[in-house]
């Protein structure tokens, strides 16, 4: 019980440090981050265009990004809802939740995880190093005509 104060208690710090270097205009659309039963700090929306960047904006604190969108032909559409899972080297889930909009960000510590989600009939995992640089992936599901679709992972 003690370790899971001290761990929410250390992840509101760090969510106090990082607003701290958002500027004001993206912090007013920012929705709130939260922490997990883990104690890993997240923030997941975009919703609206004002949402979106004030979260894309907000990526630049978080070590890691994960976006999910479909795409058909030149159309964009953003994907909500989207269970996500990640596990630490040993398999050990660090994280359990759903996206509220098509961003997800996440504060872990340094090391190696497996991220999984899944959108349809669709399931990835990703391999995911945490390290001194941001780790973004995106999950991209494209529509192929009539409605086949093919799904695609990219790292950035």
């Amino acid at each position: 019980m003690m370790q899971q104060a001290i761990a929410c208690a250390v992840a509101a710090s760090a969510a106090l440090a990082s607003a701290a270097a958002i500027p004001p205009a993206y912090l007013d659309h920012l929705p709130p981050a939260q922490v997990s039963a883990n104690g890993i700090e997240y923030l997941t929306g975009g919703k609206s265009p004002a949402e979106a960047d004030a979260v894309k904006r907000a990526a630049q604190e978080f070590p890691l990004e994960l976006v999910f969108l479909e795409r058909d032909g030149a159309k964009k559409r953003d994907l909500y809802d989207n269970p996500v899972v990640i596990r630490d080297e040993q398999g050990k889930v660090v994280f359990a939740g759903r996206t509220d909009g098509p961003y997800f960000l996440a504060r872990l510590p340094a090391g190696h995880y497996t991220v999984s989600t899944h959108w349809d009939s669709w399931t990835f995992t990703k391999p995911v190093t945490i390290g001194p640089d941001r780790s973004r992936v995106v999950f991209e599901w494209k529509k192929l005509p009539r409605t086949n679709l093919v799904a695609e992972v990219e790292n950035g």
